[in-house]
């Protein structure tokens, strides 16, 4: 019995960690997130996000070639229903851990770079702004060697708005 009740609560852990986030993740983020703060290990992790799927506490939906994991209605629902049952400690822990995580995630989702090989000699490096899941902004520029490529995208990860800004400025002014 005391299985089953540890059990209970690590689901409803679960769904109070994907509903703190706000915003649907990937196997990969959740697993990552849970493992680095130790709050559970792989395989019940995997156990609980499968049991939570098949009684559509969260929903598993595809996106841009992932799958991301989301809180449900029935999911929130149960979370609101028995949130009393979560230890104080655990709720302080996640809103320390986790608040970082979120706008992490959230920034991640909205400006995105990247850059590929197209010929020896060429490299197309893509950079992106989202907002709401509508692109808003994106440029493709063609550069000659991957450090180059390399180096755009590392400019793009640490000052996106400034770089986004500045283009915005240069286009309408």
């Amino acid at each position: 019995m005391k299985s089953d009740n540890k059990n209970a609560q690590d689901k409803l852990k679960l769904l109070y960690i994907l509903d703190y986030i706000e915003m649907p993740l990937t196997n990969i983020e959740i697993t990552n997130y849970i493992l680095e703060y130790g709050m559970m290990d792989y395989f019940t992790l995997q156990l609980l996000l499968s049991d939570l799927c098949d009684v559509k506490f969260t929903l598993l939906k595809p996106y841009n070639g992932n799958e991301y994991y989301s809180v449900s209605k029935s999911g929130k629902a149960a979370l609101e229903m028995f949130s009393d049952k979560l230890p104080e400690y655990f709720i302080n822990e996640v809103e320390k851990n986790f608040s970082g995580i979120k706008k992490h995630v959230k920034k991640q989702r909205e400006i995105f770079g990247h850059y590929y090989k197209r010929k020896d000699d060429e490299y197309i490096v893509s950079l992106q702004v989202t907002e709401n899941s509508t692109t808003i902004f994106n440029i493709s520029i063609n550069v000659t060697d991957e450090i180059t490529a390399k180096n755009i995208i590392k400019k793009w990860e640490t000052s996106p708005e400034k770089i986004f800004g500045q283009i915005i400025n240069a286009l309408t002014n």
